[in-house]
């Protein structure tokens, strides 16, 4: 493979020529997210009944959980947020209430990424528990930073801040997401702890962070169609969780395979 612009030989994972600087056609072609997530799909699509029981068990015992707690704090508990103390207080009770169910939908990248099949079997998911320490560390870093940005971009009772500082808020939430979510794969592909996988996932990934967030855009609209469906009764986001895990598996495996992380410091 050559460069289209200075003819410069190019090795099959280069992203940038070496000679010219400008970017090769991988990013748009072997690395494009949506390619691989109709890989992915293409793959699942067969095997989803396999993936129910493991669903079953992240669905029960965090997304429901989570469901029970945005609707108490959007009504049944009133949480004073009158001062700074009071405020603080409030964003610490909240994260540390959702960081402990939201490792139980995590711990599946632990079994999924043992293999390269699409099933998730519930005794895999209680195997899993194991790793809940790892991932609840995980939520806690990524809670500590959605507290952080939003007192900056919010500011406290009695001491505001600028207004545009909410469009830097929606922008740093977006941009976080998309270093955030390969780090999951990271610590079981690569044995990171949390804080590790971040920083890497942060370092190595910015050359496709684009595709990151278009992937996880996507897959969060499915998502909370998903959710929607399930409240009427019906199971769509049983299939829809185990295809977003192994989406973001499967393009977190791709960007390891084209050596991004042994390049970019």
């Amino acid at each position: 493979m050559r460069c289209k612009y200075c003819n410069a030989r190019l090795a099959v994972h280069d992203i940038w020529c070496m000679q010219c600087g400008k970017q090769t056609p991988v990013i748009k072609n072997e690395l494009y997210s949506m390619k691989s997530f109709s890989e992915t799909w293409k793959a699942y699509k067969s095997k989803m009944s396999s993936s129910l029981p493991g669903a079953g068990f992240a669905i029960i015992l965090g997304l429901i959980p989570i469901a029970v707690l945005i609707w108490l704090f959007s009504g049944i508990i009133q949480l004073e947020c009158n001062t700074a103390t009071q405020m603080l207080l409030n964003l610490l009770i909240k994260s540390l209430a959702f960081s402990l169910f939201i490792p139980f939908i995590l711990i599946a990248f632990n079994p999924i990424c043992k293999h390269n099949d699409y099933h998730l079997k519930l005794s895999e998911m209680f195997s899993a528990l194991r790793s809940y320490p790892r991932y609840f560390l995980w939520t806690l870093i990524n809670a500590l930073y959605f507290c952080l940005i939003y007192i900056i971009c919010f500011g406290l009772p009695n001491f505001a801040s600028a207004p545009i500082l909410r469009l830097v808020w929606l922008v740093l939430v977006n941009y976080w997401v998309a270093i955030a979510l390969p780090s999951l794969v990271l610590m079981e592909e690569m044995s990171y702890n949390p804080w590790k996988a971040i920083k890497k996932s942060y370092q190595h990934f910015q050359d496709v962070r684009w595709n990151i967030y278009l992937l996880a855009l996507v897959l969060a609209i499915l998502n909370a169609l998903g959710c929607l469906f399930f409240w009427l009764l019906l199971i769509p986001e049983a299939l829809i969780l185990p295809l977003s895990l192994y989406a973001l598996r499967d393009y977190t495996r791709r960007l390891i395979d084209f050596e991004l992380l042994n390049y970019r410091l």
